[in-house]
C-alpha cells in the first residue's frame, strides 16, 4: 500500500500499521493563531515538500478535567495549531470504502484525536473502511460567545468548535477519495460531548450533505441559551482582568492565561446563536428541522457511576445525602422528592447511591437520547436505539456500565484503552466487542445496523420503543424501564 498520498494541499506521508495505513495530524484548516484566534477556520495553506503524518499532531489546548483518566496519559503536546485529523484506511484501490468520522467527547473542554482508546485501526481493517478522528477547538477558544462584545474587537462567530467540525467534514468531502474513501458515504459518529455536537450538526444548515447518517452515543444534547453564553463570556473576561471594551486583547494573551481563566469560570459549550444553530438539538428534532438521516442513538445503563472514579463518597450516600446531592445539581427540591419516590418504587431495595445514579443517568443521558430518537423517528428518519449494559469491574467490585465504557468495545481497544482496566478480558467481552464493531460497520456501510453476529435490530418507534441491549448476550427489549422514562415527560426542557 502507498505511504504517500497527494492531497489538494500537498503530499502527506503515512505509515503501515498491521495491514492498515494510518495518517496522523493531517491539517484540515489553517492554524487558528494570531489574528485567526477566535475566528472561523480558514483554508489551510499548501506545502511544497512531503509532510510527514506518521505521528499524532498536538492536542487542542485544555486543562486536566475531573475525569481526565478516561483518556489516559495524553502523550502529545498541546498547541493552538490543533485543527488536525487522524485517518486509518484499509486500502486505496477498488470500490471506494465507506467512511466513519469520529468526534471525541470531553465536555467540550478536553479530548484529542490521538487518545489511544479511540484509534480506528481495528474498525478500518475489520470493516474494510476509512476511519477519521477529528480535533476541534475546545473551551473558550472554541465556544466563547462574542455576541455582546464590541464589533471592533476582532472576534469572529460563536460556536467556533462546531465550525471546525464542519471544516473537517468539508475536508473529508474534498480529499477522502485519495485515501480510498467514498465522499458520498460518510457516517458521523460522536460520543459524549461529541454526540451533542453531532446533534447540533444534524440541525445546522451548513452541515447538510456532509454526512449521510449519524451515530450519537451518550450525549446530553444540552446547549446554552444566548443569555447564558454571553454571561459566561463576561465572567471569563473578568477572570482575565478585562472589560468588554478590552476584548481585542484576547488575541494576544498567552494560552496559559486563557486556560486559567477558563478553569475559574466554568465550562463552555455550543450556543443557540441564530446563525449556525437556530434551535437546541432536541427542539430541532421535535420540530422536524433536523436532517432526516438514519441514526443510531444510545446511552449506557449506569452513565453517572463514572463519577465514583473521582468521588468515591458517591458510593456511600445515605438517604439525606441522596437528596442533598440531587439538589446540589440544581434540581428543584419538589422534583427531587418526586424523583426519589418514583425511582424507589421501580427499584425496590436500591441503596441511596443506586437511586442517585439511576435518576441522574436517566435525566442527563438516557431520557434526552430517547427524546431525540423519538422525534427523529416521528419525522421519518430510520432510527435505532441501544443501551450498553455490560458492567465493568474494579477492585471495589462491579462498576456498572458507566459513561464511556462502550468505547473500548466499539473501537476494539480494550487492551490499550484506559477503561480497558475495568473490563475482564474474557470470552464475553471479546464477543461483545466483535458484535459492536460488526454492528457499527454494518450501519456505516448501508445505514442498516443488522448484523449476523447480533441478529435483528428493529426500528425505534414511539409505539414499541425497541431497544437493543448490548450485554454479554445482546437482546432486543421493548420499552425498557418505561415508567422511569414517563416520569420525565414534561419535565426535561426541550
Amino acid at each position: 500500500m502507498p505511504l504517500l498520498v497527494e492531497t489538494r494541499f500537498g503530499l502527506v506521508r503515512g505509515r503501515v500499521d498491521r495491514g492498515v495505513t494510518v495518517f496522523r495530524g493531517i491539517p484540515y484548516a489553517a492554524p487558528p493563531v494570531g489574528t485567526l484566534r477566535f475566528k472561523p477556520p480558514a483554508r489551510v495553506a499548501s506545502w511544497s515538500s512531503v509532510r510527514d503524518c506518521s505521528e499524532p499532531g498536538p492536542a487542542a489546548p485544555q486543562n486536566d478535567g475531573r475525569l481526565s483518566m478516561l483518556a489516559g496519559a495524553r502523550r502529545t503536546a498541546q498547541s493552538e495549531d490543533c485543527l488536525r485529523l487522524d485517518l486509518w484506511t484499509a486500502g486505496f484501490e477498488g470500490v471506494p470504502r465507506p467512511v466513519l468520522v469520529f468526534v471525541h467527547g470531553g465536555g467540550f473542554a478536553e479530548g484529542a484525536a490521538s487518545d489511544p482508546g479511540t484509534r480506528g485501526r481495528r474498525l478500518a481493517r475489520g470493516g474494510d473502511m476509512v476511519v477519521v478522528s477529528l480535533q476541534y477547538r475546545l473551551g473558550a477558544l472554541g465556544f466563547l460567545d462574542p455576541a455582546d462584545l464590541p464589533r471592533d474587537a476582532g472576534l469572529g462567530d460563536a460556536n467556533l468548535g462546531l465550525l471546525d467540525q464542519i471544516a473537517a467534514l468539508e475536508w473529508v468531502r474534498e480529499e477522502i477519495d485519495a485515501f480510498g474513501g467514498d465522499p458520498t458515504n460518510v457516517t458521523l459518529f460522536g460520543a459524549g460531548a461529541g454526540a451533542t455536537a453531532v446533534g447540533c450538526l444534524l440541525s445546522a444548515p451548513r452541515a447538510r450533505g456532509l454526512f449521510r447518517r449519524a451515530i450519537l452515543a451518550s450525549g446530553t444534547f444540552r446547549v446554552d441559551a444566548r443569555e447564558d453564553s454571553t454571561r459566561r463570556t463576561r465572567e471569563f473576561l473578568a477572570a482575565l482582568g478585562l472589560k468588554p471594551a478590552d476584548a481585542r486583547k484576547l488575541a494576544d494573551l498567552p494560552v496559559a492565561a486563557l486556560l486559567d481563566a477558563q478553569q475559574r469560570t466554568g465550562g463552555f459549550r455550543p450556543v443557540v446563536d441564530g446563525v449556525l444553530l437556530a434551535q437546541p438539538p432536541l427542539a430541532a428534532a421535535r420540530a422536524a428541522t433536523a436532517a432526516q438521516v438514519p441514526a443510531i442513538v444510545g446511552a449506557n445503563r449506569d452513565e453517572t457511576r463514572v463519577l465514583e472514579l473521582d468521588d468515591p463518597e458517591l458510593a456511600r450516600l445515605d438517604t439525606s445525602g441522596l437528596g442533598e446531592s440531587l439538589r446540589g445539581l440544581g434540581l428543584d427540591a419538589e422534583l427531587v422528592e418526586q424523583a426519589i419516590a418514583a425511582y424507589a418504587a421501580t427499584h425496590p431495595g436500591a441503596s441511596p447511591s443506586e437511586l442517585f445514579h439511576a435518576i441522574e443517568s436517566d435525566r442527563r443521558f438516557r431520557v434526552p437520547s430517547l427524546k431525540l430518537a423519538e422525534s427523529l423517528s416521528a419525522a421519518g428518519a430510520p432510527t435505532y436505539v441501544y443501551e450498553f449494559a455490560f458492567s465493568g469491574v474494579s477492585a471495589q467490585g462491579p462498576t456498572g456500565a458507566f459513561h464511556g465504557l462502550e468505547q473500548p468495545f466499539v473501537f476494539g481497544t480494550r487492551r490499550i484503552h484506559p477503561l480497558g482496566t475495568f473490563v475482564e478480558d474474557g470470552p464475553a467481552a471479546k464477543a461483545l466487542s466483535r458484535r459492536m464493531r460488526d454492528t457499527w460497520t454494518a450501519f456505516t456501510r448501508s445505514g442498516d445496523p443488522h448484523s449476523p453476529l447480533v441478529g435483528p435490530w428493529p426500528l425505534y418507534t414511539a409505539r414499541d420503543r425497541a431497544t437493543l441491549v448490548f450485554d454479554a448476550s445482546p437482546r432486543v427489549e421493548s420499552s425498557p424501564r418505561d415508567a422511569e422514562r414517563r416520569f420525565w415527560d414534561g419535565t426535561l426542557p426541550p
